[in-house]
């Protein structure tokens, strides 16, 4: 499934573009998704990958050369890689054992109802790296809101065992993303965590 050429993160130019044709969702995401394109950048040149899986994109993946998984194939998604169509609260996921080399999931596990947990499982299984961003301690005028206040220490909750390598403001508060990068990944990684300031 994965391509047979190189990743990369895209390039500011591309995402204006991309913000052109939706201003009102993409206006303020511009800080969260450039620190998580630096963190894939860094992983991809350190590490040489050369496949990923992004999950859920908006209008484009981060990731150019990324495959896709999200619940339906979309008309309006801009990608070069494969749509792999499946609901990731549904596990197994329909990919092999380290099929990547990079997983990416942008304001998107938060979505997920109660199955995070089951979900990064599965990006232990399928990635050998991962780049995930999650919304810490929003106040939503609806509790219901799979937004409101999830704590740094629910986020963390989703991943046990395994443990950040390092995690990276996205964004500051009130409306705060943490980016949460994990390096090495296998079905029972722990490992220490780095917290940016």
């Amino acid at each position: 499934m994965p391509l047979d050429v190189p990743i990369r993160v895209m390039t500011g130019a591309e995402f204006e573009a991309v913000a052109e044709r939706k201003p009102d969702y993409y206006r303020g995401r511009r800080g969260y998704m450039s620190a998580a394109a630096t963190a894939a950048q860094d992983l991809i040149e350190r590490r040489g990958l050369r496949t990923a899986l992004e999950l859920g994109p908006h209008l484009r993946p981060l990731i150019v050369g990324a495959d896709v998984m999200d619940l339906v194939a979309r008309a309006d998604l801009a990608t070069d890689g494969q749509v792999v169509e499946h609901d990731a609260t549904a596990v197994p996921w329909p990919v092999a054992d380290k099929a990547y080399d990079l997983f990416v999931a942008l304001q998107v596990f938060e979505h997920l109802v109660d199955r995070q947990h089951d979900a990064f499982r599965e990006v232990r299984r399928i990635a050998r790296h991962a780049v995930i961003s999650v919304p810490i301690d929003w106040v939503m005028a609806d509790p219901t809101n799979c937004h409101h206040q999830i704590s740094r220490e629910r986020a963390l909750s989703w991943f046990a065992p395994t443990v950040p390598t390092r995690v990276e403001i996205g964004s500051p508060a009130p409306k705060q993303r943490l980016i949460y990068v994990f390096e090495d990944l296998s079905p029972g990684t722990t490992g220490p965590v780095e917290a940016a300031g």
